[in-house]
């Protein structure tokens, strides 16, 4: 189990276990074991916004761009519409850390789908 990232306390519930996560620009992704998080840093002051989260009964479609100039950039859709497209900027050395939360949405997703 990967250790918590900061700022997460109060998000994911008692008995939620943290698969993986992905420290971005303004914001982590957290991958357990029932849903996809988005906190934004400094999400008490976004109640609203700052904590987004997606089944993974939902579609969910994840993918990242090749690192350029240190940065990458991770999204997250569930549908074809500008609303449903979240992204994440995350440093370039992350690369291997995002590829694999990619691989644990994907199975995650998968196996939620082919049970209902």
């Amino acid at each position: 189990m990967p250790s918590r990232p900061d700022g997460i306390e109060g998000v994911l519930e008692a008995d939620e276990e943290l698969v993986a996560h992905l420290t971005g620009v303004g914001a982590s992704l957290l991958v357990t074991q029932r849903r996809v998080v988005i906190v934004r840093h400094r999400s008490d002051f976004r109640p609203r916004s700052g904590i987004r989260s997606w089944a993974y009964d939902s579609n969910l479609q994840v993918s990242t761009s090749a690192p350029r100039h240190g940065h990458a950039q991770f999204m997250l859709r569930t549908g074809s519409g500008a609303r449903q497209a979240v992204s994440l900027f995350y440093a370039a050395d992350q690369w291997p850390e995002a590829q694999r939360l990619i691989r644990e949405i994907r199975i995650r997703s998968k196996a939620t789908r082919s049970r209902t």
